[in-house]
């Protein structure tokens, strides 16, 4: 199945939010970033039911500080920090901001990653080949009854039974 269009979720929908989402609110192009805010401002009105979850944000975390750092140091920010791991320290404000303007989303509800998620997942890898932090979001999706991601991540369209909204 392939991917609906972000702005057209439906009111009163409970959906998923994929880091990508999130990433490409705080740092997409225009047009992509006005589309995720879109989204972002129906779950804050509660007109859409917003979910993600701690591993969703520490995906941000990672995916924002290795964009600051590479900023910074215009190279590899794998290489920058196993030479000078103080540059993890010196990118944690910049990465602390991001998660600040998406943890002050009201209305969206964050997720604990639980023991029976993770005896889940790997069946979810199994069967739809999905990667092993994408099966562990279907887990949490699946244990709530939630059939609607926000996500630039195709993967997920193989998931029968799951609508993917893509900006």
């Amino acid at each position: 199945m392939s991917a609906k269009n972000l702005a057209e979720v439906p009111k009163g929908v409970a959906i998923f939010v994929d880091a990508n989402v999130f990433h490409l609110y705080l740092r997409g192009p225009k047009s992509i970033r006005d589309k995720c805010m879109g989204l972002l401002e129906r779950i804050e009105r509660g007109e859409v039911k917003g979910y993600t979850s701690a591993l969703v944000l520490d995906e941000l975390a990672y995916k924002l500080l290795l964009r600051r750092i590479e900023e910074t140091h215009r190279r590899n920010p794998l290489e920058v920090i196993e030479e000078d791991p103080s540059a993890v320290g010196k990118s944690s404000n910049y990465v602390g901001e991001g998660l600040d303007i998406v943890l002050g989303i009201k209305g969206l509800e964050v997720l604990a990653v639980e023991r029976h998620h993770a005896e889940e997942f790997v069946a979810y890898m199994k069967k739809y080949s999905l990667l092993p932090r994408d099966a562990l979001h279907l887990s949490s999706m699946m244990a709530m009854g939630c059939k609607d991601i926000a996500s630039a991540d195709e993967d997920f369209d193989s998931v029968p039974g799951i609508i993917r909204w893509s900006p």
